[in-house]
């Protein structure tokens, strides 16, 4: 990784072909369109903005150049397109502030905000954003449904059921997926530039309380507004999204100040992939929580103070040893009583 790293560092030309082969292969390895992401972020971390901006733009231009050359459909060239860019536009943002302030938390929020921001404008220009994504949703899965097999009303009760959630899904994708690219840009550059940094940085990422109280007011709104669905709805699955990144550097952050083994990480990740919401949430608590309590903040307390006390009980233990050490075994105690007389 750090091959690649260096190599999209050493010109434009670089970033913009390893920008364009993973939004390519993305295509079918979806996953890869996160290296797309990270060379605009690495680029912009070190470069500034304008020279993320050349890479972005680059990247949208000759997707569709390519797009067109293909036999994909312009309009699925165009979406495709589009949706690259506006994927793009988050991690370009979230570098320049992350440059700036030096911070994941604050960054972090920042993310979160450009999300909120999605769901307000969606559901502006949407009006009811439910319904628009029941028709998608009935035109996209209908091959789907006929194969399970089900009901009228079942499938109809499951599409409603996924259109009253889409919009707060899809905006804590834009998060999740801009801090896993911001997180990978990061990442390269503390391979390049700053050893264990990231690490370090990750580990230590934490959100303000002013974010905690926000979100205590969005809950009491989602409590208020519970089953109609809406913008509260869209903002609670955004809540859960972001603390859950929270809790997720505080475990990592908890592991590495204990010594704990790598074990209980893998173990979280697997539980990740087999019930992610539920894990999610889980994580979501802790990192709730620890917003007011500092739990990192604590442990890193009470291992000064074991090592001070470990040292205090060490320096004592040392000067115990010399006033028992026997008189006669002193210096100067090796004279003969005659000469000390």
């Amino acid at each position: 990784m750090k091959a690649l790293a260096s190599f999209i560092m050493r010109g434009r030309t670089q970033a913009t072909l390893v920008a364009v082969v993973g939004a390519v292969l993305s295509l079918v390895i979806p996953p890869l369109s996160h290296l797309s992401g990270a060379t605009i972020g690495l680029v912009t971390l070190r470069n500034g903005l304008k020279e993320g901006l050349f890479i972005m733009f680059a990247l949208g231009l000759l997707v569709g150049v390519i797009g067109s050359m293909s036999s994909l459909e312009g309009g699925l060239v165009q979406a495709y397109v589009i949706g690259m860019l506006l994927l793009s536009v988050p991690v370009l943002i979230a570098s320049v502030i992350l440059r700036t302030t030096r911070s994941l938390g604050q960054t972090l929020a920042a993310i979160a905000v450009m999300a909120v921001l999605l769901v307000l404008v969606a559901n502006i220009a949407l009006g009811d954003t439910a319904a628009w994504w029941r028709t998608v949703l009935e035109s996209v899965m209908a091959p789907m449904l006929n194969e399970a097999q089900l009901s009228t009303e079942e499938a109809s009760e499951m599409i409603a059921g996924m259109a009253q959630m889409m919009t707060g899904l899809v905006a804590a994708v834009l998060l999740y997926s801009t801090m896993i690219n911001l997180a990978l840009a990061r990442w390269f550059q503390s391979m390049l530039y700053n050893p264990g940094g990231f690490q370090q940085e990750f580990h230590s990422l934490r959100l303000d309380k002013r974010v905690a109280i926000v979100a205590a007011l969005i809950g009491a709104g989602g409590m208020i507004f519970a089953g109609q669905g809406g913008i509260s709805q869209d903002l609670m699955i955004l809540v859960v999204a972001l603390f859950s990144i929270h809790g997720l550097a505080l475990v990592h952050g908890v592991v590495g100040l204990s010594g704990m083994g790598r074990g209980w990480l893998i173990a979280l990740y697997v539980g990740l992939l087999i019930v992610p919401p539920h894990i999610a949430m889980m994580l979501a608590m802790v990192g709730y929580i620890d917003c007011w309590a500092d739990i990192r903040g604590r442990m890193r307390k009470k291992i000064e103070a074991s090592g001070q006390s470990n040292s205090d009980r060490t320096l004592n233990r040392h000067e115990q040893d010399d006033d028992d050490e026997p008189r006669d075994n002193r210096p100067g105690d090796d004279k003969s009583d005659d000469e000390r007389r």
